[in-house]
This record gives C-alpha cells, sequence and structure tokens, in this order.
C-alpha cells in the first residue's frame, strides 16, 4: 500500500523537488522537454577514487547501484528518467540520489562559515581534502549531503532518547523496514516527471510519501527553489532539512502521517533555524510571496506577541489538524514553544513522541479531534509535567526573559 502526503503549492510558500540517476558512468542525456543537462559528472569520484576503505570511512555501504523502492532500483529509476545524470550513494540510513550541478561559492558570510566546519568534519573522514575556494562540484556537494543527512538523523535519535532498538524487529528506521529516501534534483522538469511516473501527482515542487512500512520518501529541487529567494546552497540545506524532520516525525511508528501539525513543523522549523534561521520554510508565507530575510526575524516578534497577548493557545494548537490551520504567527509559536519544551529538565521526550505520533482515532470529525487533544493533554502532562495552561504561562515567562532586545 502506497501512503501519499502532498502539500498544496497554493498553501504552502515553497516546497522540494527530486529526480534521479543510476551510475557514475552515464553520459548526460536530455531531460524532459528538451533541457540539456550541460553539465557531465566525472565517472569515478575524484574524493575517494573507488577505494573502497575510504568509501567505509565515510560510512557508505554503495555507490552508484543498489535497491531504491516497491521493487525498483536505481537503475530503473534511472531508465523511467530518461537518463538524467544522477550520483547515488547509500549510507547506513539513507539511499540518496543527486543531481546537483557545480554550485559557484557566492562568498556569503553565514554560509561559509557553515561551509569551513563540515568540509573540516568531511576531511577528517576522508583523511585530506582542499577546501575549494570557488565551487562545489556534484560529487562533494553529494558527499555533503550525505553527511548533513547521518548527521541530522543521529542527532535526532540523540535529543530524543531513540535507537534501532526502540522499534520493531525488521523495522529500526524509526518503524519503517526501508532507509529513508532522498532525491534532490537541479532541475523542476526532472522532479516532475518522477512524481508524475511514479506517484501519478502533478508536483513540480515537493513531494513527501511513504510506502507502508516500507520507506519515506523526500525530494526536492535547487531549481524550484531558486525561483523564489531560496539561492544558496544553505537555502536548499535547510529546506531538506525541514522535509526531512516532518518525515521523520511522520514516519515514526507508521503513523501514516498523523503526527500533530504544530509539533511537526515546530520541530522542524527548529532543527533548520539552528542551520540558518534565514532560510524557514513552510511557515505559513502567503502565496505568491517570496521569503524576506526580515521573515526569519522570529525571537523578536515572539516577543512582542507575547507583550501584547496575541499568540495561539497550547489548546488551540492541539485541535489543528491541517497546515492551513496555521498563519505564519502560528508557526513562529508553534517553533518556540518546542524550543521551550527541548529545554525543559527532566522531561521524557522519548516518551512524547510515542504518545502524540499515532495513528488517528476512529469516529467522526468532532470525535477524532477530542480525542487527538484529549491525547496531546495526556502526553504534555506526562512527559513534561504541564497542563495547557501552565504551558501557556510558563513558555510565555521564557519569551520575556530569553527573547528580550
Amino acid at each position: 500500500m502506497l501512503v501519499i502526503h502532498r502539500r498544496s503549492t497554493a498553501a504552502l510558500f515553497l516546497a522540494t523537488a527530486c529526480a534521479v540517476l543510476d551510475s557514475p558512468d552515464a553520459i548526460a542525456l536530455q531531460g524532459e522537454g528538451g533541457e540539456a543537462e550541460e553539465e557531465q559528472f566525472e565517472e569515478v569520484d575524484p574524493y575517494t577514487k573507488g577505494d573502497r576503505e575510504l568509501e567505509r570511512r565515510l560510512g557508505y555501504e554503495r555507490l552508484g547501484f543498489f535497491p531504491w523502492a516497491a521493487g525498483q532500483t536505481t537503475a530503473d529509476v534511472c531508465e523511467m528518467m530518461g537518463g538524467v545524470e544522477i550520483l547515488w550513494v547509500e549510507t547506513a540510513n539513507f539511499r540518496i540520489g543527486s543531481s546537483l550541478k557545480t554550485y559557484d561559492l557566492s562568498g556569503d558570510k553565514r554560509e561559509k562559515a557553515l561551509l569551513k566546519k563540515e568540509l573540516a568534519r568531511l576531511k577528517k573522514r576522508l583523511g585530506k581534502l582542499k577546501a575549494p575556494r570557488r565551487e562545489l562540484d556534484p560529487w562533494l556537494r553529494l558527499h555533503l549531503y550525505a553527511q548533513r543527512m547521518e548527521e541530522l538523523y543521529a542527532h535526532f535519535l540523540e535529543r530524543f532518547g531513540l535507537s534501532a532498538a526502540d522499534f520493531p524487529e525488521g523495522a529500526p528506521y524509526l518503524g519503517y523496514r526501508e532507509k529513508f529516501l532522498v532525491l534532490i534534483c537541479e532541475r523542476k522538469s526532472s522532479f516532475g516527471r518522477y512524481t508524475r511516473i511514479y506517484h501519478g501527482s502533478d508536483q513540480s515542487w515537493s513531494f513527501r510519501t511513504g510506502f507502508t512500512d516500507g520507506a519515506m520518501f523526500t525530494g526536492l529541487s535547487s531549481e524550484a527553489l531558486s525561483e523564489t529567494s531560496f539561492k544558496l546552497d544553505s537555502a536548499l540545506y535547510c529546506q531538506l532539512v525541514s522535509d526531512m524532520v516532518l518525515n521523520f516525525n511522520d514516519a515514526y511508528r507508521v503513523n501514516y502521517f498523523n503526527s500533530p501539525i504544530w509539533w511537526k513543523y515546530g520541530l522542524a522549523h527548529w532543527y533548520s533555524r539552528r542551520i540558518d534561521p534565514r532560510w524557514t520554510s513552510s511557515a505559513g508565507v502567503p502565496s505568491g510571496r517570496n521569503w524576506r530575510e526580515e521573515d526569519a526575524e522570529w525571537r523578536p516578534r515572539v516577543g512582542n506577541l507575547v507583550k501584547n497577548d496575541f499568540f495561539i493557545s497550547t489548546e488551540k494548537l492541539f485541535a489543528c489538524s491541517d497546515y492551513e490551520d496555521l498563519n505564519t504567527r502560528d508557526h513562529m509559536v508553534a517553533w518556540s514553544r518546542i524550543e521551550f519544551l527541548l529545554e525543559r529538565e527532566e522531561a521524557d521526550l522519548k516518551g512524547f513522541l510515542d504518545a502524540i505520533n499515532r495513528r488517528k482515532p476512529e469516529g467522526d470529525e468532532a470525535a477524532v479531534t477530542a480525542k487527538l487533544v484529549e491525547r496531546q493533554r495526556a502526553a504534555l502532562e506526562q512527559c513534561f509535567g504541564l497542563s495547557s495552561a501552565e504551558l501557556d504561562e510558563q513558555w510565555a515567562s521564557y519569551v520575556r526573559k530569553q527573547y528580550r532586545k
């Protein structure tokens, strides 16, 4: 059974896209609509040079060819995609495909500082790596995204006190049998073709889906993001992190995309903003308007909401069931509430995930909403020792102290 989660491009600020290719020695062909994929990737990874020991040090199980999903392999996907050139890597917890082209470094100070630290960690594992001055080539981008995904997953597991042993035997990936699938496309057309062929969707921006008890999929397109204000690689990184955290929650114990809206989006914001707060996506920005850098200044804005007693209550957050139920203010409040909860001493974070990330109860719409609200109330009390009203009060006090200008 295929479980599909679709996000409306009219409702979301932006989305993501994807496509895939098979082996490193594939020849660059024309993509859909006659768009030429001009850059040809090197046949052999210039960083590991095919050295299996170096690949193991990077945590790679396979490069090039491996199973994908629903009986398909990367070769099958490549064939259906019409020959778009993609580099593939399988790590401990992910299967990743990237058709990202060479990225010209922009000189952005925050991105430069971020890359400096990331490349240092990559160099430590490779043994040697000359820091790029002007650009990131396709292979280096693949290595960076593989490192980023594994670091994100490791942090998520550690932060919530999780391990593979917490899930059923044979389903170690938060309850799924197969590794997380990540496809990062350069072009929108490639992503659109993938979603039409494999998921019957007309999405040309973003798609998240899950194969029941199989694998969770996330995809995004650099071209689609660059048409908004998200032009830097760090913006692409933040978008992918946000989408992956959404999928971590929706994958949790195979809850069928029933993680509470405020929780999963607030946590996605918390993770992406740790990387670079300028690129907070899927945060209720009105359709048709590009993201502005000042939109990322959330602390003073949340501080003003608390000062004016103009914020959504915990009870109302609990009752939200769709993305459209949250406006930008609500997203900021959800992010801030989660920041407060994650810093709370002696909190049972694992227990909270277990309690709220469950399948939807039975009943009519009103009954289901009431049961979901009560489920979250009980989890908050049991795992954080707070009632809804106490969370509102203590969080507001936290904001007044921590968010001073």
